[in-house]
C-alpha cells in the first residue's frame, strides 16, 4: 500500500506531458508559426502562457504563442479595431487549416486540430495565436470584447513564475497544477486557470510542507483571497480576475469550501495512519488522475 504522500508523487508524475505529447505539441505550434510567418511581417515569436510557464496541467488542451509584429503590420493595423488584426490571422489560418478549424477568439486566433490529437476528455489540442505590437517596455495586445488594444508581458510573468518555484524548491509549479487539475475537474469554478497561479504567487509561501497539506492550505486560503481584486502580475492590462463576476465568486467559494472540509478530514485520516482511506478521498477531491495505488 502506498502513502498519501507517495500518491501525491505519482499524481504530479502524471501531470508531465509525455515524450509523445511534446513532440506532438512542437510539431503543431512549429507548423502555425510557419504558417503566420508566411502572411505577416514577424520581428519574432516566443511560446507564452502556462505551457512555456511549465505550469499547464493534462490534459494538454492550448498553447499561446505570441506574435511581435513589425513596423510593417503596425503601420497598417495599430490604429484600426483590434480585432482587424485578429480576424486577419483566422483568415490566414483558415486558409491552411479550413474554416471549421480556426475562430477567432478575444485576444487570438485559436486553430483546433483534427481528433487524431483529441485527450482523453473529449478536447483536442488547439493553438492560440497571439497578435502583439512592442511598445519598448511591453506589449500591446488586440482584445476583441474591451474593443481595445491591452498591454502585457508574458515573459514578465514567465520570470516570477520560475522565481517563485525555485523559492519553494521546484514544488510551487507542480503545486499549481494539481490546483489547475482540482479545478477542471471541479467544472472550473476559478476562471481563467491563469487566475489561480496569480493567487498562488500570493497565498503560497516556503517552507513547503507536503503536496496534501499545500493544498489543503490553498482551499482555505483561496476562499477570502476569491475577494481580492487580483492584478495583471507583469504591471499591465485589466486584472486577472476580472471575470469573476459575484455570482461566480459565490460559486468558486463553495467550491473551495467543499474541498476544503474534505482535504481537512483526509490529511486527519492520514495523521491517524488511515493511508487507504485517505487516498481515496484525495482521489475524490483531486479528480481520475489521482492515483489509489
Amino acid at each position: 500500500m502506498i502513502t498519501t504522500e507517495e500518491a501525491f508523487e505519482k499524481f504530479r508524475q502524471r501531470l508531465e506531458l509525455s515524450e509523445t505529447e511534446r513532440k506532438d505539441t512542437i510539431k503543431r505550434h512549429e507548423e502555425v508559426r510557419g504558417v503566420i510567418k508566411g502572411d505577416f511581417v514577424v520581428d519574432r515569436d516566443i511560446l507564452t502562457g502556462s505551457y512555456k510557464r511549465h505550469t499547464k496541467t493534462k490534459p494538454l488542451k492550448d498553447v499561446d504563442v505570441f506574435f511581435v509584429l513589425g513596423k510593417k503590420e503596425r503601420d497598417k493595423y495599430r490604429e484600426k479595431p483590434p480585432a482587424d488584426l485578429i480576424n486577419a490571422f483566422v483568415k490566414t489560418l483558415r486558409a491552411k487549416y479550413g474554416d471549421n478549424a480556426v475562430e477567432p477568439g478575444r485576444r487570438c486566433a485559436t486553430v483546433e486540430f483534427e481528433k487524431n490529437t483529441t485527450d482523453e476528455e473529449g478536447k483536442v489540442l488547439s493553438i492560440d495565436a497571439v497578435p502583439a505590437f512592442d511598445i519598448g517596455n511591453c506589449y500591446e495586445i488586440p482584445d476583441r470584447i474591451r474593443g481595445d488594444w491591452v498591454k502585457t508581458d508574458p515573459e514578465i510573468h514567465m520570470e516570477q513564475a520560475t522565481k517563485k518555484n525555485k523559492e519553494l524548491g521546484g514544488k510551487w509549479i507542480p503545486l499549481v497544477k494539481m490546483i489547475k487539475r482540482w479545478n477542471r475537474s471541479a467544472d472550473k469554478p476559478i476562471k481563467p486557470a491563469f487566475l489561480i497561479e496569480v493567487m498562488m504567487q500570493d497565498l503560497v509561501d516556503p517552507p513547503f510542507t507536503t503536496y496534501s497539506g499545500e493544498v489543503r492550505r490553498f482551499f482555505a486560503a483561496a476562499q477570502d483571497g476569491l475577494d481580492r481584486t487580483w492584478p495583471d502580475p507583469a504591471g499591465y492590462g485589466p486584472p486577472v480576475s476580472e471575470q469573476m463576476t459575484p455570482e461566480l465568486i459565490k460559486a468558486a467559494k463553495e467550491a473551495l469550501r467543499k474541498a476544503d472540509i474534505k482535504a481537512a478530514l483526509a490529511v486527519q485520516l492520514e495523521k491517524q495512519g488511515k493511508q487507504s482511506e485517505a487516498i481515496m478521498l484525495w482521489r475524490e477531491i483531486m479528480g481520475r488522475y489521482f492515483p489509489t495505488k
